[in-house]
């Protein structure tokens, strides 16, 4: 029957999952949605209008950590206690082992804003950063910040290479990275855009690498935010993009503590490709 060959083939649908506007009104389901996204205005790169009113929105965006942080760059202390602290359950032997001068380590940034991580939690911790970010004042920011022109570091740590590049373009080096750090930047990529994203990190790792993801979790499906054109996604809509969409595996995750009530709730993915 069609529903055993379903289970033996491996082609049940999709779980589907309902969406929200930022106004509260139903949009549908993911497939649907992202389908219209496809389907409607393209930019004359050929790339959904989707991607360009989300760049126009950051354009209009102070480069502070209050611009990028929505007002809220009070928060970033709290997150680099706990982006270190989930570092070291998922990394720690690495971090160990660069301690005692037997390992470099190189980072890479993605959707990096000012340079924000960076500077507060990745470059305390790896050899070499790499920044991501598509923005142009932001990215000029963060190499002002973190650049050749900023002063060097005690420990030698630095940021190596500033690429101005959207996360759906970028394709890194094969073998650079030990991690690869993308937060609060793939509510922007389409489900497609960032399942080919990921397959691309996962060829940017060294072996035993790992991709971090620090992530909003919407409470049920998705919510549509219609100012900077992105998407909240539930924490089990990520993990069926992870899991099923990869066919990675999600090696932890942990909820984000001591964040402002009225926020989403945050989370951070460890995530090795197979």
């Amino acid at each position: 029957s069609h529903t055993s060959c379903a289970i033996v083939c491996g082609t049940m649908p999709n779980p589907v999952f309902k969406g929200l506007d930022d106004k509260g009104n139903a949009i549908g389901n993911q497939t649907a949605f992202w389908k219209a996204v496809k389907a409607g205005a393209q930019s004359s790169d050929g790339k959904p209008l989707w991607y360009k009113k989300g760049i126009e929105y950051w354009d209009t965006v102070d480069a502070t950590d209050d611009g990028v942080l929505g007002g809220y760059g009070h928060v970033s202390d709290v997150d680099a206690v706990d982006n270190t602290a989930f570092l070291e359950a998922v990394f720690g032997d690495a971090l160990e082992a660069k301690k005692t001068g037997s390992r470099r380590l190189v980072a890479c940034d993605c959707g990096a804003g000012i340079g924000r991580v960076t500077s507060s939690f990745l470059i305390h911790q790896f050899d070499e950063v790499d920044i991501v970010e598509p923005v142009k004042h932001f990215i000029g920011k963060a190499e002002e910040l973190l650049g050749p022109s900023a002063p060097p570091r005690a420990d030698g740590h630095k940021v190596t290479n500033f690429f101005a590049q959207p996360l759906e373009g970028f394709t890194p080096e094969a073998g650079r990275y030990d991690v690869i750090w993308v937060q609060w930047c793939v509510g922007h990529l389409t489900d497609d855009d960032f399942v080919s994203f990921f397959q691309r990190c996962a060829k940017g790792l060294k072996p035993g690498g790992l991709i971090c993801v620090k992530e909003n979790n919407a409470k049920d499906g998705f919510v549509l935010d219609t100012d900077d054109s992105s998407l909240t996604r539930s924490h089990k809509y990520l993990m069926h993009l992870f899991e099923d969409g990869l066919g990675y595996t999600v090696v932890k995750n942990k909820l984000q503590k001591n964040f402002p009530a009225e926020l989403f709730q945050v989370r951070m993915y460890a995530v090795q490709p197979k």
